[in-house]
């Protein structure tokens, strides 16, 4: 063999290129083996009884993969082999990657893999092998289909497990519409290697490699017009498979529920690509039960009857005192402070120092207290959609409005202040485009839209990210700079807290002392500086003359590790009731005014009702659609996927829900999808202020 080999490198430089990339890829394998070596094979007597022999065989496949290479490559002949056409006893070889590639993904990122049922395995498996046909028919060649399949499998697995550690949340096919937010934010993690990654990586190489030198498989070996064709009916089996997928409840046939507000459950538990395929099927927003034009017509019909029988029992009218006391601000400042959470509703954080002094200290006119989100550890979007818009995203598991469903224009706080002549702006320091923010503002009307490029270059920053009092001080710029009087809504989104709580140049100064995570240190010194930056701003609006209102809430808790969580509550998050649990999603808000207001704590909503409760304490107009919201909030206070508070203050889970709440939640979803979906026949007198009430033209 040797003798072979050197004659061909005799003959020209093409063979010795080929001869060093061999020997390269190979000393690049084995050197990833030895470099990881610790990793692999652990620390601890059991880790080195698994997985020393584990090492010991890759090593033997490495070598042996090499020394394989180079017999191929001098038996190889000069000419260049007629590719074979695909016979069924290539399937074996195709099958035995599936299930490799089966193994990788749930290996590298599902914890309960060794738990999943048998029958679950082998359809993941039927499903992957689809893929590889469907593949080989795109690309008419088996090599080519399945070195591309092994990479893209092989990354994706990574994907998964990365999205899931950073975000709290499995990654959705509907992320890809996102991924120019994500990779906004990608810098503030610490991204781990583990030993599974490793282990496939090696693994991925070998069969990478066994592909690259097998002969080339095709099923068309000559004409151009029968390889279009077998492109174009591939294309159509695929198309086939796709409508199969989507419209026949195939996943019941399987066993497969999905879990639409965990995802990550539906993997774990059927297998990452079918839970995959399970979860994208409901992508779609399909209209809830009992929707039609003549219903919504209904609903409005009874809510405005209410509300008219709700005054006239009362004796409200115009010249009403009570209503002329209400002040009506000229200003109104709306923040949603990103990651901003207060563990202590949870447990004892046990902190070395207080991390929201300036908030606590806060009695006069100011309303505090919690508002329920329908995220956890991220999906920023979603609450700023229910705080804008009045809508909750209970009706949308796993998307972001914004980025699915935002086609046309959009009723909302927004259009119901400038109906009355406010100005409207967005603030964000960050890139415009995330979320499709650029979009989604226009839709919304907004007037205009400040984003990180308009900050000034030299803004306070920690980790990188603009600070939260650097963020208040160009909410005071854009005040000053407005004409004296002008009725301003300014909608603002902080940075500073963004999850990522690993950044060694930083430095925490408030520690955790109940539990020792520099995570856990570095997040409530965050905290610490926000609560100084909110002193900073209201400070600044207790000297303006004009009327102010500052409404400030949570977009989500923060993603910290699970551990903490578990401590933190003195157990797992899903062992605990639906009381405990939805405290993890009660982010903290407060309506401040510089003027007479009474004072509340401890209220609890949720925030697709805030705005409209923020407006009810102003002397503005209120839309029929917020009128709705304040009755339902009085029957239901605060809501989100998993459940929801009732008038009495007691948590309760959806599926054990009376049949009047259900009845409520069902109607308001009629609404939602009207005003979000159903364009052409969306009832718009009532999610907008009557011309003849408000200032609308």
């Amino acid at each position: 063999m040797m003798r072979q080999l050197y004659e061909k490198l005799q003959k020209g430089g093409k063979a010795r290129a080929a001869s060093a990339g061999w020997i390269l890829y190979w000393g690049i394998t084995l050197g990833l083996l030895l470099f990881e070596k610790e990793r692999i094979i652990g620390t601890t007597e059991e880790e080195k009884r698994i997985y020393l022999p584990v090492f010991a065989v890759l090593v033997i496949l490495c070598f042996g993969g090499w020394l394989l290479t180079m017999a191929r490559f001098a038996r190889m002949p000069e000419k260049k082999r007629k590719p074979r056409l695909v016979n069924i006893k290539m399937l074996l070889p195709v099958l035995l990657n599936a299930v490799y590639l089966f193994f990788e993904i749930e290996y590298i990122g599902n914890t309960e893999f060794f738990q999943m049922k048998w029958y679950y395995m082998l359809l993941n498996v039927a499903v992957i092998f689809l893929f590889c046909i469907f593949l080989t028919g795109i690309f008419n060649s088996l090599k080519r289909a399945m070195i591309f399949l092994n990479i893209f499998y092989y990354l994706m697995s990574l994907v998964f497990y990365y999205v899931y550690l950073f975000r709290g949340e499995a990654f959705q096919l509907i992320d890809l519409y996102s991924i120019g937010t994500a990779m906004e934010v990608v810098g503030g993690y610490q991204f781990e290697i583990t030993r599974q990654m490793v282990l496939m990586l090696v693994g991925t190489l070998i069969l990478l490699s066994l592909w690259k030198q097998s002969g080339d498989w095709v099923i068309i070996r000559k004409g151009r017009l029968p390889k279009i064709l077998l492109r174009v009916i591939t294309a159509l089996l695929i198309g086939v498979f796709y409508l199969l997928y989507m419209y026949l409840n195939w996943n019941a046939q399987f066993g497969v529920i999905s879990d639409l507000w965990n995802p990550a459950k539906t993997y774990r538990q059927y297998g990452t690509t079918v839970g995959f395929m399970a979860v994208a099927k409901y992508m779609r927003l399909t209209p809830p039960e009992g929707y039609s034009v003549s219903e919504v017509e209904r609903i409005i019909e009874n809510s405005e009857e209410k509300n008219a029988g709700d005054e006239e029992d009362s004796g409200i009218n115009s010249e009403d005192p009570e209503q002329e006391e209400k002040v009506t601000p000229v200003n109104i400042i709306a923040v949603m402070n990103e990651s901003w959470f207060d563990y202590r509703t949870i447990g004892d954080p046990q902190t070395s120092e207080s991390y929201m002094p300036f908030l606590d200290s806060l009695t006069d006119n100011i309303i505090k207290g919690y508002t329920l989100t329908c995220t956890k550890g991220g999906g920023t979007a979603k609450t700023e959609y229910e705080f804008l818009t009045g809508n909750s995203c209970k009706r949308f598991p796993g998307m972001v409005p914004y980025v699915s469903y935002f086609t046309h224009n959009q009723y909302s706080l927004v259009t119901t202040l400038k109906d009355q002549g406010y100005q409207a702006i967005a603030m964000h320091p960050n890139k415009a485009t995330n979320w499709k923010r650029t979009t989604a503002y226009r839709f919304l009307d907004f007037d205009d839209f400040i984003a990180i490029d308009e900050f000034p270059s030299d803004a306070e920053r920690y980790r990188n990210m603009v600070s939260d009092k650097a963020n208040y001080e160009e909410i005071i710029r854009v005040f000053e700079a407005k004409e004296e009087g002008t009725p301003l809504f300014l909608f603002d989104i902080t940075m500073q807290n963004h999850s990522g709580y690993t950044n060694q140049y930083f430095q925490a100064d408030v520690n955790c002392e109940g539990y020792d995570s520099d995570e856990a240190d570095q997040y409530f010194s965050l905290l610490k500086l926000s609560d100084q930056a909110i002193e900073y701003l209201i400070t600044y609006f207790e000297q303006v003359e004009e009327p102010t209102m500052i409404v400030m809430f949570g977009d989500h808790s923060p993603k910290l590790p699970d551990a903490f969580e578990t401590w933190i509550a003195g157990a797992p998050y899903d062992r605990l009731s639906i009381a405990e649990q939805e405290k993890f999603y009660g982010t903290p808000f407060f309506i401040w005014t510089n003027y007479e207001m009474e004072s509340q704590e401890n209220v609890w909503t949720s925030t697709n009702f805030l705005s409209t409760y923020m407006l009810s304490l102003t002397g503005l107009e209120l839309t029929p659609y917020n009128e709705y919201l304040l009755d339902l909030q009085e029957e239901i206070p605060a809501l989100n996927h998993l459940g929801y508070m009732d008038s009495a203050g007691k948590w309760h889970r959806w599926e054990n829900a009376d049949n009047r709440t259900l009845e409520l939640e069902r109607e308001y979803e009629c609404l939602q999808y009207n005003e979000l979906m159903d364009s052409n026949n969306r009832v718009d007198e009532f999610f907008r202020i009557k011309a003849e009430d408000g200032n609308s033209g």
